[in-house]
Order: structure tokens, then C-alpha cells, then sequence
């Protein structure tokens, strides 16, 4: 038995050691230190990550921040834009600032979406072997706008929640990584999220932008991670550190 046992043992000892291994290579740099060390190294598969905060605050340019180390791999990211905001030369402004060459752009495939319905049939029509990351920006906008009587709250909240189910075997089932953009807005000294309570059954970890006073924070919160904060700024290469944790 207690051979058994100790061969057992040695064998969990190695498939740990592959599956910590495996974690390890998978991770993709946001560029910033502080943020890849709050992730344990990076963004992880299988996860969705959230970033949100209020217009101007660099939940765009955070988002593509991530897109970068796996274009230079060759590996090829979807961008679903359903702001239709996305300028191409702001990303090829980040990575000539790191001396990265103009033909990464060619593997970042930019999917502009007006209505909630191309929204929801590019993840039924996704390559999921195809692309090693995606990223939705903003995965509320049309949702919120198409459905903004009250009447049609319930088609709303059923539609959006089939989405996200969607959006969950998709990371859970093809382990690709998920980052999606969610802008807050404020009304009388009050900020409020759309659609924070059914976004919150899928989203693994969060990143919260905010400007506060004469500075930017940049707040990360998940079941495992309790709200750790850092300092950032905006620059031609995107969002910096200004202070280390």
C-alpha cells in the first residue's frame, strides 16, 4: 500500500508540475510590471477579464496592451469594435514605440458591429482554433441601446445572458482568453455600470481605471486578488506604471 501510495504520489507530483508549467507558458503580458505581477505573470487562459471605467480613462488601449506580446508570437487576435472607435494608427503608435514593426497589424482582425444580432453571430460563426485571444470593446453599448425601453428589459437581460454563456464555453471549452471593455458612467456625482449584475456570474477578474484627483489609479480586483491598486499614466506607449507595487 505504501508503494502504491508513493508511486501515486509521484505521479500527481508531475502532472502538478506540467500543469503549473503549462500556466506559466500561456500567460500574456499586459506591458506593465505591476499589473503582470498582480496576475501571478500575466492574463491566464480560460478567464475573462473586465476593464472598465469612465470615458478617456485607457480601457481601450489597456485592452490592445494585451494583444501585443501574442502578435509579436505570430498569433493572431480578434478585435469585435462595437463603438466603432477602434483607429489603427493609435495601435501602430504603441508598438513603433516599442520598435515593433507596422506588420504585426496584419494578424489583429478588426470586426466593427452596429447591431447586437453580428454581435452575437460572430461567436456562433468564431474560428475558436483561429485566434489565440479575443477582445470585445464594448460588450454592452448595443445591447443597452437596442433594448433601452422598459418593455423590452427581459429580451434584454435573456439575450445578453445567452451571450455571456456563450462567451464562458468559449474560454472554458477552447481555453482562450477573454477581455472585454465596459464603460462606467456618471450622473449626478453617481457612477453606475450597464449591466453590472448579469456581467457579474461570468467575469473572472476585474480591472477598474479611474481618475482621481491628478492622477490615474488602476484598481484589480477577483476571488483571489483583493482589490490591489497601482498608479498609472497614459503615453504614446499606451498605459505606464508611475509607481511599482
Amino acid at each position: 500500500m505504501n508503494r502504491i501510495f508513493r508511486e501515486y504520489k509521484v505521479l500527481l507530483d508531475y502532472e502538478e508540475l506540467f500543469i503549473f508549467i503549462f500556466i506559466i507558458y500561456y500567460m500574456i503580458s499586459s506591458q506593465i510590471g505591476s499589473l503582470d505581477k498582480i496576475f501571478s505573470g500575466g492574463l491566464q487562459d480560460g478567464i475573462i477579464t473586465e476593464i472598465s471605467g469612465l470615458r478617456g480613462t485607457g480601457k481601450t488601449q489597456l485592452a490592445l496592451q494585451f494583444a501585443i506580446e501574442p502578435l509579436r508570437n505570430n498569433e493572431k487576435i480578434l478585435l469585435i469594435d462595437t463603438t466603432v472607435e477602434f483607429r489603427p494608427e493609435r495601435f501602430l503608435q504603441m508598438l513603433q514605440s516599442r520598435n515593433l514593426p507596422e506588420s504585426l497589424l496584419e494578424n489583429l482582425h478588426v470586426s466593427r458591429v452596429t447591431d447586437t444580432h453580428k454581435q452575437i453571430e460572430i461567436l456562433k460563426n468564431l474560428n475558436k482554433n483561429y485566434f489565440s485571444l479575443l477582445i470585445i470593446d464594448n460588450i454592452t453599448d448595443l445591447f443597452s441601446f437596442e433594448y433601452s425601453k422598459k418593455e423590452h428589459l427581459i429580451e434584454k437581460n435573456a439575450n445578453f445572458g445567452n451571450y455571456m454563456i456563450d462567451l464562458s464555453k468559449i474560454t472554458q471549452l477552447e481555453n482562450i482568453p477573454i477581455i472585454i471593455t465596459n464603460q462606467i458612467f456618471s450622473h449626478d456625482d453617481v457612477n453606475y455600470q450597464r449591466m453590472h449584475t448579469q456581467l457579474e456570474n461570468y467575469i473572472h477578474q476585474k480591472i477598474h481605471l479611474e481618475k482621481m484627483e491628478n492622477k490615474n489609479i488602476c484598481t484589480v480586483s477577483s476571488p483571489f486578488i483583493h482589490n490591489t491598486k497601482f498608479d498609472y499614466k497614459m503615453t504614446n506607449s499606451g498605459i505606464e506604471e508611475t509607481e511599482s507595487i
